[in-house]
């Protein structure tokens, strides 16, 4: 008998965790401080985040009760969501890029530092997350889309980019509610990263167990292997500097 494509009806259920981890993850620097904070842009990126995950909460459960309708009409829907939440997260990262190299320029400039123009560059690249993160988000919904009518492949690739969020909320928690800046001697960055291969690598051996398709998850779990190798080896090299200016539409 031919085993049954397992299709991840009952995701939405896993999927409301991201729930308490958002709130737990933005609490101190989002919740508390509503309305203290004037830039519009960080309101409608937490809108169009929580509409994404609300959005991925109701699309297992629209398959699993067979809302089949609706479950194509949301997913249509998010052709427009998707690029709002790309854009207003690069809108975010810009704003913090420029307002680094304010911060450097203005202290090089009061002769708190020697750093040269380029060094402010590449001193204001140093972390990578949210540009890899989006990188690896949008590679993970355009799979999806282009597997829509494949549900097992198209169900793994949606996971994918739920796993993603793992990054922000976490190490805020790490890093802001817990207070630990280095963990093993290193930056906690790793934890959520493992997090993310650990789940991938059960799904995956499940899969094998179960003589399921094996290739998807694997093409999944080798992006993000390879988008945390990035994390920590471009801001290593001059041309990430020069890439991320470019990116960032900074003026010469």
């Amino acid at each position: 008998m031919q085993t049954k494509q397992f299709t991840y009806h009952n995701l939405g259920y896993w999927f409301l965790l991201f729930i308490v981890l958002a709130f737990a993850g933005f609490y101190h620097t989002y919740f508390t401080k509503l309305l203290e904070i004037n830039a519009p842009i960080i309101h409608i990126h937490f809108l169009l985040m929580g509409l994404w995950i609300s959005m991925l909460i109701a699309q297992p459960f629209l398959i699993k009760y067979k809302k089949l309708a609706t479950h194509q009409l949301l997913g249509k829907a998010s052709y427009v969501l998707v690029p709002l939440v790309l854009l207003s997260a690069w809108l975010l990262a810009r704003s913090e890029y420029h307002r680094k190299i304010a911060r450097f320029t203005e202290a090089a400039s009061a002769g708190l530092n020697n750093l040269s123009e380029f060094e402010i560059l590449k001193k204001a690249s140093t972390n990578p997350a949210t540009i890899v993160a989006l990188f690896v988000f949008a590679t993970f919904y355009l799979l999806a889309i282009w597997y829509r009518k494949q549900s097992a492949k198209h169900a793994r690739y949606m996971l994918a980019t739920a796993l993603i969020l793992l990054g922000p909320t976490v190490d805020r928690i790490i890093f802001i509610n817990l207070g630990i800046n280095r963990l093993l001697g290193s930056s906690p960055y790793f934890v959520s990263m493992l997090m993310i291969d650990l789940i991938l690598a059960i799904l995956l051996y499940l899969d094998f167990k179960n003589k399921r398709e094996t290739k998807t998850l694997t093409y999944c779990l080798l992006i993000f292997v390879a988008s945390q190798f990035a994390f920590y080896l471009l801001p290593t090299f001059d041309w990430w500097a020069v890439f991320v200016k470019t990116l960032m539409l900074l003026s010469p």
